[in-house]
């Protein structure tokens, strides 16, 4: 798909570094030329903006006229300027808070510039205070996709000190140095764009977080150095059995009412059998098995205060326990509701799929449709109980909370691999649970 370039820049009291930045791409990358270009300045920043490139005879729109370029957006909507506490536009970054703000305001329009799928961003770091070039820098590190660029341009002695240089122009055009002894042939000036690598970490970033329209710059960095921080040995899981919520590490994952059920089955055997994992349902299973395991994953989802699991298999109401089941998952819900946390109900009902046959024995249940269904079943909610903490922590650090794949027995140089949870039997703790 093509996508359309957007040049955003960060810029102080030098205007000039937007129409070299424009022109050095073109140079370079015509084929790249943004089509529109956004700034992040402060309330100084953004008058000198507004007096020198808005305008009929502006520099900018020179450079396009000079050049046959095609149209470039820009308009005074384009000039971002964050707010201080009082509401006010930031006149400059002179203090610890404007710095904070600044490099929140900057993060915030990355990300949701990168949320675009039809646009690329090239981010020029030319600009501005030093502390608002290493923003751009890092938030382009953190959210930037592989279309995405950024750079610094860098213009040749004498040129960078001429008030009046925007770009070399294509024919003589004499002008000044501040000192106004010399003049310059403006056309004779060199424009270096240098590229700077991107070490891109948005495939490790929590798509909770790259959705978030609160997000700062500060909690980022501090869940990236929490991921970077902790090892296998520390990570520790406690599971709230009130709210259906796994604490990663004490962030909250509220699961959905299935995915808690299956994650808990899980790590109930692996604080009691550490490696072990659980078998996925597989074609020499009887139905007696298959409904153990079945009974075994509804008990998970809740403490169940007065059920317990009855030792005759054949005692096993599965139906009435996937009532109970679902009358959990119905308190979870309305505690969602007045939470503002949005969950689905129970797995068992309102999904559109026939599952009865998984727990009612009053209905003809083949046994190869039963394994089926089982099958389908545990693929569909290790797949889906892991997204929802990647999701939720990133790559990093989820690798150490998710079910590890359980379909094969692994062996590596370090001799066999946990299936399960990789958690320390100790570090998986329970609340509000009464087994």
């Amino acid at each position: 798909m093509n996508k359309d370039y957007v040049l955003l820049a960060v810029a102080g009291m030098t205007p000039q570094i937007i129409t070299e930045t424009l022109y050095g791409i073109y140079q370079k990358t015509p084929e790249k030329l943004p089509r529109r270009v956004k700034v992040i300045t402060s309330q100084a920043g953004e008058e000198r903006l507004i007096k020198n490139l808005l305008g009929d005879d502006s520099p900018l729109k020179q450079l396009i006229a000079d050049y046959n370029l095609p149209d470039i957006a820009f308009s005074q909507q384009d000039i971002l300027v964050p707010k201080d506490r009082n509401g006010q536009p930031l006149n400059d970054v002179q203090s610890e808070e404007d710095q904070a703000i600044i490099t929140d305001f900057i993060t915030e329009q990355v990300r949701q510039l990168s949320q675009q799928p039809d646009i690329a961003i090239h981010a020029s770091l030319a600009g501005g205070r030093k502390t608002m070039g290493f923003a751009l820098g890092y938030a382009m590190s953190l959210f930037g996709r592989p279309c995405d660029c950024l750079s610094h341009v860098l213009v040749n002695e004498p040129y960078e000190t001429i008030p009046d240089f925007y770009y070399p122009t294509p024919y003589t055009v004499m002008r000044a140095d501040r000192s106004k002894s010399t003049r310059y042939d403006l056309s004779q000036a060199k424009v270096m764009l240098a590229n700077i690598p991107l070490v891109m970490m948005r495939e490790e970033m929590p798509q909770d977080l790259i959705k978030r329209d609160d997000l700062s710059y500060t909690e980022t960095v501090n869940r990236i150095n929490q991921a970077n921080a902790i090892t296998q040995e520390q990570a520790s899981v406690v599971l709230d059995y009130s709210t259906m919520t796994i604490f990663c590490d004490g962030l909250p994952i509220p699961l959905q009412p299935i995915n808690f059920a299956f994650y808990s089955w899980m790590a109930k055997e692996s604080r009691e059998f550490p490696g072990e994992g659980i078998e996925p349902a597989s074609d020499d299973m009887s139905a007696r098995e298959l409904d153990t395991r079945l009974a075994h994953l509804i008990h998970a989802a809740t403490s169940f205060d007065s059920v317990a699991l009855p030792s005759d298999r054949d005692d096993w109401d599965l139906v009435r326990w996937v009532e109970l089941a679902e009358e959990t998952a119905e308190e979870i819900v309305k505690y969602d509701t007045d939470s503002g946390v949005a969950r689905k109900r129970w797995l068992f009902q309102g999904d559109g799929k026939d599952t009865d046959i998984l727990f009612n024995k009053e209905l003809e249940r083949p046994l190869d449709e039963l394994r089926k269904r089982h099958k389908n079943l545990w693929n569909r909610l290790l797949k889906e109980t892991n997204k929802q903490i990647t999701d939720k922590l990133g790559k990093k650090l989820g690798q150490y909370y998710t079910i590890n794949n359980v379909h094969k027995r692994k062996v590596n140089r370090a001799g066999y691999v946990y299936k399960g949870l990789t958690i320390a039997p100790d570090n998986i703790q329970y609340k509000n649970a009464t087994r």
